[in-house]
């Protein structure tokens, strides 16, 4: 707003207002703004009113002289309790009086100690539009940022991936992918240490100190351990990493609850597993430590590098797979197949299964402790009450052998022949390139080739030795074990049972009672039950 808009002028006898020459008159709001504006604070409505419509074109007095309030503007400065914020409120001064400059605004806000963030724009603004009679912020102190809080990164994937697809995107739903295996070592998570955060100033430039991001500790649980450095947490286990109230925890054993089902899904734990329930048609257990299942397996698959323990049974439905390295325990079996490196120990029943044992397998402690049906494998010992049926049950009994050292020379014995066929071939190029090597046609392509099979020569030679060294290992082992053989019946012993011990054959074709089977001077023959090898 123009400062000459109209010329105001103190007489002994009042406020005259005088129009410019050659200006025009303004309009009355505006008037009327720009009089209060020079401090004239009382004056007459009527006149001003009068002196528009005649458009100024003589002196009109427009209020009384008040001498008392003819003063100098007054610049109040307000400060927030925080020293963060300042205000500048003008009341104006009389017109006769100079309306404050930029300078003294910065002036008075100088002598409260405001020197930190003053806003030009704002004090210019007041200045130029004579702002008045309210408060304008024309300083701003630079706000501290607060420190962010230490975090945890976790570095397992703990989400439950339901129902896995395999590449062609066909849904496995008992892969529940429920269980988070764990190595001793393993990083589980990672820790961050907050941040200082960023000082502030205020207005008096002072520095207004941040407030520091918290620390946060590690979720640490049983089966974890914090690094020397504090900032990573550590697997102190082989085991399930899990999240239990807040913290990671790795246990080395697995209980389930109830029933391995759709519910569970599949398992394949590093640890001991515990199934509280049964293990349903269709599903798989898999353990590096002992299983112990206390209800029964229908046909499900369970393998276990410890011991097996099934205090129900296993209902097998010619689909049941039990195999461990260590011993197994079962109390009845039904069409199954059990192998185990150790022995094999049933408390009833094992009706028309496929066992396997490289120790012995006993049948014993139960009502019914039999044997019909089915394939006994065993190094040592088959020991049972009742072997055969009075059906005349086809069943078979093999000792003296171990199935598991016998399936490893079938095993190596085939890969020994590979090798030799392997070993052929690697003969015959080697030759042909010598041959030119002798001539000097041999270029650099074939040279390579020369020295790359000569390299897999002696790879093949060195397997061969080894494959060689283990069979022979087993065939010392296998007839260590032949003596050990035989067949122990308490109580009947039917028809229709073989018998084959060192590979000799015994057919029983009536019942015997309280009887062993073994084998001495290249047969097999009848003893009594506790005879003595």
């Amino acid at each position: 707003m123009k400062q000459d808009l109209v010329l105001l002028e103190a007489r002994n006898d009042g406020v005259f207002m005088t129009l410019p020459e050659g200006e025009e008159c303004p309009s009355l709001p505006i008037l009327l703004q720009f009089i209060g504006y020079k401090g004239v604070l009382k004056f007459d409505n009527k006149s001003v009113e009068a002196f528009v419509r005649s458009q100024g074109k003589s002196p009109c007095k427009i209020a009384e002289r008040m001498p008392e309030l003819e003063k100098d503007a007054v610049v109040a400065i307000s400060i927030s309790k925080d020293y963060m914020e300042a205000s500048v409120n003008i009341t104006p001064p009389f017109f006769a009086k100079p309306w404050p400059t930029e300078k003294l605004i910065k002036n008075s806000l100088a002598e409260k100690n405001v020197v930190y963030g003053l806003d030009d724009e704002a004090i210019s603004n007041m200045v130029n539009n004579f702002v008045c009679n309210q408060s304008v912020v024309t300083a701003r102190g630079l706000d501290p940022i607060a420190g962010k809080d230490g975090w945890i990164e976790l570095r397992v994937d703990l989400t439950v991936k339901t129902d896995k697809s395999d590449e062609e995107g066909k849904v496995d739903h008992r892969d529940r992918g429920l269980i988070v295996n764990v190595l001793k070592g393993d990083l589980l998570a990672e820790r961050f240490p907050p941040t200082a955060g960023t000082d502030g100033i205020n207005v008096a430039n002072v520095p207004v100190k941040a407030k520091p991001g918290k620390e946060i500790p590690f979720p640490a649980g049983a089966g974890t351990v914090v690094s020397e450095d504090g900032l990573t947490l550590l697997s102190e286990i082989d085991g399930c990493l899990k999240k239990i109230e807040g913290k990671l925890t790795v246990s080395p054993e697995l209980t389930v609850k109830g029933d391995v089902d759709f519910h569970i899904g599949n398992i394949d734990f590093i640890g001991t597993v515990r199934i509280k329930g049964a293990v349903r048609d269709g599903f798989q257990v898999l353990a590096a430590g002992d299983i112990e299942i206390f209800e029964v397996v229908e046909g499900a698959n369970i393998e276990s590098k410890g011991d097996i323990l099934v205090r129900g049974g296993v209902r097998g439905m010619n689909k049941a797979k039990i195999v461990a390295a260590g011993g197994i325990e079962i109390g009845f079996v039904d069409q199954a197949i059990i192998s185990a490196s150790g022995n094999v120990k049933v408390r009833n029943a094992i009706l028309h299964s496929d066992i396997s044992a490289g120790g012995s397998v006993i049948v014993a402690g139960g009502g019914k402790s039999q044997i019909a049906g089915g394939k006994i494998q065993a190094a040592a010992e088959v020991s049972c009450s009742t072997l055969g049926s009075e059906m005349g049950t086809k069943t078979e009994i093999i000792v003296g052998i171990s199935p598991v050292y016998a399936l490893r020379k079938k095993e190596l014995t085939a890969s020994l022949t590979a090798l030799y066929e392997n070993m052929e071939k690697v003969e015959a190029n080697l030759s042909y390139l010598k041959k030119l090597e002798a001539t000097q046609a041999l270029d650099d392509e074939k040279r390579a080739l020369l020295i790359s099979i000569t390299k897999n020569k002696f790879q093949l030679q060195a397997q061969q030795k080894n494959a060689m060294k283990e069979i022979e290992e087993i065939d010392q082992m296998l007839e260590m074990t032949k003596s050990q053989g035989i067949v122990r019946v308490k109580g009947v012993c039917y028809s229709g049972v073989s018998i084959t011990i060192r590979g000799f054959t015994y057919l029983v074709r009536e019942p015997f009672k309280f009887c062993s089977f073994v084998y001495e001077e290249g047969e097999v023959k009848l003893r009594s039950y506790d005879y003595k090898l």
